[in-house]
């Protein structure tokens, strides 16, 4: 404890740091003025060091190095007493962490487009880390994030920490600024995306990924790293069977890119125009044959993808209509008009339709190639 009539901001920052070291990183459980009457080594700090040491707190925060939570906005700084009770969860920055423990780091400015400096919840933190947890051994662990440079070798853990605490590995490594935060966006992103050894499973996942739109992160497409983005509010949480459905991978594939870019009806538009392709392929029609028309060739009587006729007879109707109807109401307007989809929900349930409808054509190509297989040659002596 430090006993004098004046406390400046660096001895305010190391109290904080070491405070921090001691709840593995997070802000502060005491508000400012429980601060000063530890630091002044007494119950009630003497009402003469309050004025000063609000404004040394006031210097830090300007210089980038501390952040708090006032919990009563109407607090006016001129009542140094009251407003030190209203400042809770202190906390240091990347740059006040350095200060306190007297380093100097060279850290590149966010990407722009990829990190706005906004933060991810603690949350997804720890559920990640339960995972991880449970998945490997302690030496495993921090194998496992160590092949991902994390955390980086400059980065200094509190001595309580051990190095197999993923989650309290991820947190700091977070907090340390520009290149901490790049670290475990591509780290989670790619655990995200099936890109490593292990990861989650599809319920964990879509849990996971439900939480990171609603705070304004998505996973990218391009290189499965975590990036901001503008948050998606109402994510239901959906029944267990829809966590694991993915769609058919050539709908997936083309839909996929128009979503991450907030364009739902081109995202329809380009699952339903793979569909057509894959049509147009199997049934060896030239370019000339298209939408509505081409379904009603490739699946009507005597098409080249209609199914075999049922003993009786007669021609099963079924696919024709359903291709022709799908085309009919989602493929030939886009394709002449704009269309617009209020709710995004819609324009996924379209795709969900491509994907249906992919499926089937997966069925007919089976079909088609068993067709054409040559017969097996008879057993001698037959």
């Amino acid at each position: 404890m430090v006993a004098a009539a004046y406390i400046d901001n660096l001895q305010i920052l190391k109290a904080i740091d070491e405070c921090q070291r001691q709840a593995e990183g997070r802000p502060l459980w005491i508000s400012a003025q429980q601060l000063l009457n530890e630091l002044s080594g007494t119950f009630a700090a003497d009402l003469r060091l309050m004025p000063g040491f609000l404004q040394e707190l006031f210097v830090a925060r300007a210089a980038g190095h501390l952040t708090w939570r006032l919990s009563t906005q109407t607090a006016r700084p001129d009542d140094a007493s009251y407003y030190l009770q209203q400042i809770q969860d202190l906390a240091l920055t990347a740059e006040g962490q350095d200060r306190a423990r007297g380093r100097m780091i060279q850290r590149p400015a966010p990407v722009p487009g990829e990190d706005d400096g906004h933060e991810l919840s603690d949350l997804v933190l720890q559920q990640a880390a339960v995972i991880i947890t449970r998945e490997y051994a302690d030496h495993q662990r921090v194998t496992f994030l160590a092949e991902e440079g994390i955390p980086p070798g400059w980065l200094s853990m509190p001595d309580e920490v051990g190095p197999g605490d993923v989650h309290a590995v991820l947190a700091a490594t977070w907090r340390t600024g520009s290149v901490g935060r790049q670290l475990v966006r591509a780290f989670l992103g790619r655990w995200l995306d099936e890109r490593l050894i292990t990861g989650p499973d599809a319920e964990q996942r879509a849990s996971l990924i439900g939480q990171l739109m609603r705070q304004g992160w998505q996973v990218r497409e391009s290189d499965s790293v975590l990036v901001a983005a503008e948050p998606v509010r109402g994510i239901p949480v959906a029944a267990p069977p829809l966590h694991s459905w993915r769609p058919h991978p050539l709908v997936e594939s083309a839909a996929r890119p128009q979503f991450l870019i907030r364009q739902p009806d081109q995202a329809v538009f380009a699952a339903m125009k793979a569909v057509e392709v894959r049509v147009r392929d199997l049934a060896q029609f030239t370019d000339d044959q298209y939408g509505i028309d081409l379904m009603n060739k490739a699946f009507g009587a005597g098409g080249p993808l209609a199914d075999p006729p049922a003993p009786s007879g007669k021609h099963n109707d079924g696919p024709r209509s359903l291709f022709s109807g799908a085309f009919a109401m989602f493929r030939n307007p886009a394709g002449h008009t704009i269309v617009t989809y209020d709710d995004e929900a819609e324009a996924v349930e379209a795709v969900a339709l491509a994907s249906t409808l992919m499926r089937h054509l997966d069925r007919v190509q089976a079909r088609l190639l068993s067709a054409r297989a040559p017969a097996s040659p008879a057993p001698p002596g037959a």
